[in-house]
């Protein structure tokens, strides 16, 4: 009976054995009949005493290479968590070998070409604005980066944590000495006239870059840490040899500097270059736009320097009688100009201003004084030359009776276009964080409350809107616009024709300098005599002066060639003075895009200056008015032929200037037509002289140039004016009656009336040739080219012979200048046409023979 329960006992144990062996190995019932087959193979087939050593060592090689891929992996995971969670200050540099690898692997074909176009133009630039005293004018001739691209991350790599902005840090190395930057500079001092070689060979950047992403992705924004440390291997030489020869003292050390310099304003921090990820690419390039920048207000502004609280303390002292009274300076007390003591200290009492600067345009608010804030809400339209701008504001402070400011701190703002047609503005913000905004289109305004660098204290509040941007295909984005609205302005006459050699387009504009306001006063009166000079291409055009106005009205027009490439309209704005003319700023107005029955009316802001600006109106003569006939020459004008005679009165003048001691003159007018030259009576001890005289000249084509002078009986005469008529569009037999502003003097017109008289069989003939001459002939244009260049020699050696018109002159010989080039521009297009045609009969000829 015991034996009995002992058995039961054990099959129980057995049984709960089994099944927690299923439980634990449910694989374990098939593993039974294996085991069997093994022993059944072992026992009568097969002996398996050699084989287990292999199936362990099998085994054992498995688990141990399990074992490696999974130490791996949690090594993996372990750098993959210390990279997220910032857990070290560094991390192995394996993370960046691969974009070394693939950077290095597109340098050549890719990066350094884009490289290469996007740094020329700004190297160029700022060669320009900085250069040595030695040298007069560099320019870059040859510009190569080399096949040695620039390294990251060879010191490691680590992510930071500025506030909520993640910050990756990456060292960045460049060191290259197959770098190749040629440089032609002209000499001065002793050397003048020569030009030197510079060559830059090499170059070494070390730095700490830092890359924030922000706009969740949209855009990158990359710096230096701090100053990077900078090496420049230069080569020099002379004329046209190629080995180093001599060396000019101070260049190496000066481009290193203006290096470091330039690194310093646009990407050390907190300065901060800008990278977009647009989600596409419209294939647009921007190339210039109008920002309206509205001052709206600042806020506790102060500053705190050792001369300040010297002024401060002699100020409590001065009391006298142990009281203490505290005068605001604005300072960060926050007294706002106030006296604690229930008492206001006038000198104390400051204004502040804001100044705006972009690029070359200055503008500047009023003054504001009293308790923060202060409030200007200032609106000024900022001009950009690229599709990037940076407008930098700076904030000064003046005491009461004194002309000298105090700086109190300066910040800047930042926007580039997107290729999406969007743009991002950015700034620094509080503890060197980041305001960055986008918007998707023009018009949108963006507001910004931007903290002072370099001040204890104080921030400014600004509103920006991107009013336009011009791209270089023609076309431009305005406010209210959408991409699929785009304007396209597209160049008039390029269908059906041939591309013609000369830079000349065949169309006309008609530029008309409209008015000016806001101008700098130059006088002690506190006006000015502003004029204007436009130039677009070789030629420059010059307004009439107007006397003591700060709003002038010109309301002239001038018709200039309109020139293929991108030419820009460059204006520069005088103060005309008896012992020379000050600048009152200049301007540049892109004229792209601009078609027919589109007129383009603009006030454009003076730069290089703190306030002024020009309204223009810009339009394309339709070209039925501006189209050549057969016997015209080039400018538009009516034939002339055998009995066309120049018909020219003299009326009168009026507001001459004064040029005897009496106050009066003894005016007379001076004609020249060509070779010819004739004169009118002496009007005697007047400003308003009337001759009424009528003199005629053989129609030739020549310039006709009129010359107000004073006679004097003893001594020599003198000019009171000049001007130049232009009568070469005016029809035959229609009379010209116009007053014309006198150029070279402060004030003065005189009033002429000019017929270009034709005989009817002259008029006849001409009107018969143009109705059979469509457009002129090779031949008849390159007559007409011959003939202008031949009246434009004529008229620089008449007025040659007058001392004062060398301004005069220099514009003939610029006109002769772009006539000789388009007459050669004519030849190469005969020379092509006929070659095409040579081509053409010869197919002919080929052709006919066989059917011959």
């Amino acid at each position: 009976m015991a034996k009995k329960r002992l058995v039961d006992g054990a099959v129980t144990e057995a049984k709960e054995l089994w099944e927690h062996l299923l439980q634990e190995k449910p694989v374990l019932p098939y593993l039974i009949p294996v085991f069997l087959l093994a022993w059944f193979l072992e026992r009568w087939i097969i002996s398996f005493s050699n084989w287990v050593p292999v199936f362990v060592t099998v085994w054992a090689t498995l688990q141990y290479g399990r074992n490696r891929r999974e130490r791996a992996m949690e090594d993996l995971n372990n750098r993959w968590r210390r990279h997220i969670l910032c857990s070290q200050p560094s991390t192995p540099v394996e993370p960046c070998e691969w974009l070394n690898k693939m950077l290095t692997n597109v340098w050549a074909n890719f990066m350094e070409p884009k490289l290469v176009r996007k740094l020329l133009a700004s190297v160029q630039k700022r060669l320009k604005e900085k250069k040595p005293r030695p040298i007069i004018s560099m320019e870059v001739h040859d510009f190569s980066l080399g096949t040695a691209p620039p390294m990251f991350g060879r010191q490691g790599t680590y992510w930071s944590m500025e506030g909520n902005q993640p910050v990756l840090n990456m060292g960045f190395e460049w060191d290259t000495n197959e770098m190749s930057v040629l440089i032609a500079a002209k000499l001065g001092g002793p050397l003048r006239g020569k030009t030197a070689r510079i060559i830059v060979n090499s170059i070494h950047v070390k730095g700490d870059l830092r890359i924030l992403p922000i706009l969740d992705g949209q855009a990158v924004l990359y710096s230096f840490a701090n100053t990077p440390e900078v090496r420049i291997g230069l080569a020099f030489g002379s004329g046209n040899q190629s080995v180093p020869q001599t060396e000019l003292p101070g260049v190496s050390s000066w481009m290193e500097k203006l290096l470091i310099d330039t690194l310093n304003r646009i990407m050390v921090e907190p300065r901060r270059r800008c990278f977009p990820l647009p989600p596409v690419d419209l294939k647009k390039k921007a190339v210039g736009g109008i920002v309206s920048v509205t001052i709206v207000s600042a806020r506790d502004l102060a500053k705190i320097d050792r001369r300040e609280s010297r002024n401060f303390n002699d100020e409590k002292l001065a009391n006298g009688d142990g009281s203490v009274r505290t005068i605001s300076n604005g300072s960060s007390h926050g007294s706002n100009g106030s006296s604690h003591g229930g008492s206001v200290n006038k000198r104390s009492e400051k204004s502040r201003f804001v100044e705006m600067t972009c690029e070359d345009l200055t503008r500047k608010t009023g003054l504001q004084t009293g308790p923060f804030p202060h409030v200007w809400n200032e609106t000024y339209d900022m001009v950009l030359h690229d599709n990037m701008g940076t407008v930098h504001l700076n904030v000064y402070e003046q005491a009461q009776n004194n002309v000298k400011y105090d700086f109190l701190g300066n910040c800047e703002i930042k926007m580039t276009y997107v290729d999406d047609d969007s743009t991002i503005f950015w700034a620094v913000g509080p503890s060197q964080s980041v305001l960055a905004y986008r918007v998707e289109h023009c018009g949108k305004a963006v507001e910004l409350t931007i903290p002072l660098e370099n001040a204890p204290s104080g921030e400014v509040t600004i509103k920006l809107v991107l009013k336009e941007w011009q791209f270089s295909d023609g076309s431009k984005a305005v406010a209210n616009y959408t991409p699929s609205t785009v304007i396209h302005m597209q160049q008039a006459g390029t269908l059906g024709t041939q591309p013609s050699l000369s830079p000349l387009t065949g169309r006309k504009l008609r530029i008309s300098a409209i008015e000016g306001r806001n101008l700098a006063p130059m006088d002690r009166t506190g006006k000015s005599d502003p004029y204007l000079k436009l130039f677009y291409g070789k030629l420059v055009r010059k307004t009439k002066t107007v006397n003591q106005d700060l709003n002038p009205t010109w309301n002239q027009d001038f018709i200039f060639q309109e020139v293929g490439g991108g030419e820009y309209l460059k204006i520069k704005c005088y103060d005309a003075d008896r012992f020379g003319d000050e600048n009152l700023g200049s301007a540049r107005v892109n004229l792209q895009g601009l078609e027919e029955g589109t007129p383009k009316d603009v006030w454009v802001p003076l730069e290089k200056i703190k306030q002024g600006e020009i309204h223009l109106r810009i339009e394309v003569i339709p070209c039925e008015l501006s189209q050549l006939s057969k016997n015209g020459s080039e400018n538009g004008s009516h034939p002339v032929g055998e009995g066309c005679m120049v018909e020219l009165v003299l009326v009168e003048a009026r507001d001459l200037i004064a040029a005897d001691w009496g106050g009066t003159s003894d005016p007379y007018v001076s004609v020249r037509y060509g070779n010819t030259k004739k004169r009118t009576k002496v009007v005697y001890k007047t400003l308003t002289p009337s001759w009424a005289q009528t003199l005629e000249f053989p129609d030739d084509g020549s310039p006709l140039v009129l010359h107000v002078k004073d006679y004097n009986t003893i001594l020599p005469t003198s000019s009171i004016g000049h001007c130049e008529v232009e009568y070469e569009r005016l029809p035959p037999n229609q009379t010209l009656d116009q007053w014309l502003p006198l150029q070279g003097v402060n004030k003065g017109e005189i009033h002429i009336q000019l017929t270009r008289r034709a005989p009817e069989s002259q008029l006849a003939v001409n009107s018969e040739d143009n109705k059979l001459s469509g457009v002129p002939s090779g031949n008849a244009k390159l007559q007409r080219t011959a003939g202008k260049v031949r009246s434009l020699i004529r008229k620089a050696m008449a007025l040659a012979e007058e001392e004062e018109e060398t301004e005069d002159i220099r514009q003939m010989l610029e006109e002769l200048e772009g006539a000789e080039e388009e007459r050669e521009s004519t030849i190469s297009q005969l020379q092509k046409d006929r070659d095409l045609l040579i081509a053409k009969v010869r197919e002919l000829e080929q052709a006919m023979s066989g059917f011959i």
